[in-house]
């Protein structure tokens, strides 16, 4: 299956290949993750964790998120392609974070995991940039 970036069917995607793949058991919460600049504007996506597994995704934003990330699409391209490090996107301050620290903390663990690395692999290899 190949998907277009940001769609409904995109984030139905991203969903299967992180399935089973877990970070630190303290990964709880809804983060929203908002994409700027992209071709057809600013869109949203939102992930829910529990147990430090992905329990659900979607387009658009969620209400509440404990965590919002927010990255230009051609840094959110790259991460999700391999070409930059999320913890590297913070760092040097590409990704904007507004909410709590831990739930951060935890999700940049989950990314730097050979699970986390395979997982944005398959989405990337699936992906319609």
């Amino acid at each position: 299956m190949t998907a277009r970036w940001l769609t409904d069917e995109w984030f139905a995607l991203v969903a299967t290949e992180v399935a089973g793949i877990h970070g630190p058991p303290t990964l709880q919460g809804s983060v929203v993750v908002e994409v700027t600049g992209g071709a057809t504007g600013d869109l949203a996506g939102h992930v829910a964790f529990a147990d430090g597994g992905v329990v659900g995704s979607g387009a658009g934003p969620t209400d509440g998120p404990d965590l919002v990330l927010t990255l230009t699409d051609s840094d959110a391209r790259a991460i999700v392609a391999g070409g930059l490090d999320p913890s590297v996107a913070f760092m040097q301050g590409r990704m904007k974070v507004v909410g709590a620290m831990a739930p951060l903390l935890d999700l940049l663990a989950l990314a730097g995991t050979e699970d986390g690395r395979a997982g944005l692999g398959r989405v990337a290899d699936q992906t319609e940039f």
